[in-house]
């Protein structure tokens, strides 16, 4: 796999996420008073899931440190932490900067997502509740209303919301922790692979992945939940291969 913290040759180009949302990430970006570290790693997380901080941009930790209110101890405790993750790279005299990712390293990457989920039909779920369902239900009306729109930013809130449903259905904590890490090291990369595909069809095929796990939750059947999603994550793959093999 190629580095996380390294260009390679078919690294995937960047295109903002957030191009018609400056004003809005601006104001999200005012914290309400101290955060802890914790609140602080969520926040920076989301934002290079977002691409609020593309691939390859440098963060600022003086900035950063005076954004947040916190000093730039426990903001370097963050920024190792994202470091780990492989989200950003640390290196002496260069700074932080934002990974980048290739396709190949891409691939592999849902390639385990997809075993991942074969060991979350084995493990033992946790209770659908009914806000589990009210989730996936507004998430589904959510991506109705995406149709004939091309907000990929609203796209790209909508899957990570998903992955937070998915995340909290299994009782496993190391299997929850890994593909947590690896939802975030490859989700914003598909999203700046958006402007070369059928955005209309990535909506389509993500209202057909909400409706059959509703109709998975709603028969309580987490096994069937984790099937669901790796059929999908199957068919991010097979795209993933279609872009290298046409380079």
């Amino acid at each position: 796999m190629t580095s996380m913290g390294t260009p390679a040759s078919r690294s995937i180009s960047t295109t903002s996420l957030s191009k018609d949302h400056d004003e809005a990430s601006e104001v999200e970006r005012q914290p309400a008073g101290k955060l802890s570290k914790q609140e602080i790693y969520l926040e920076l997380r989301r934002r290079i899931c977002l691409l609020d901080y593309q691939p390859g941009s440098r963060l600022n930790e003086r900035e950063l440190a005076s954004e947040f209110g916190v000093s730039r101890t426990p903001l370097r405790t963050v920024l190792q932490r994202l470091e780990y993750d492989g989200l950003i790279i640390s290196q002496h005299g260069n700074g932080t900067e934002v990974t980048s990712i290739d396709l190949g390293s891409m691939r592999d990457i849902y390639i385990v997502r997809m075993r991942l989920m074969d060991a979350m039909a084995e493990s033992s779920p946790l209770p659908v509740t009914d806000d589990i369902l009210v989730d996936i239900q507004e998430l589904e009306r959510a991506c109705r209303e995406l149709m004939g729109s091309k907000d990929k930013r609203q796209f790209a809130e909508i899957i990570m919301r998903l992955h937070q449903v998915l995340h909290g259905l299994s009782s496993n904590g190391p299997l929850r922790d890994f593909n947590d890490i690896l939802f975030f090291q490859s989700a914003r990369f598909w999203f700046l692979l958006l402007d070369k595909m059928d955005f209309g069809q990535q909506v389509e095929d993500l209202l057909d992945e909400l409706r059959m796990i509703r109709r998975s939750l709603e028969l309580r059947d987490v096994r069937l939940v984790a099937t669901v999603h790796k059929s999908h994550l199957a068919i991010v793959v097979s795209r993933l291969d279609a872009m290298e093999n046409a380079d």
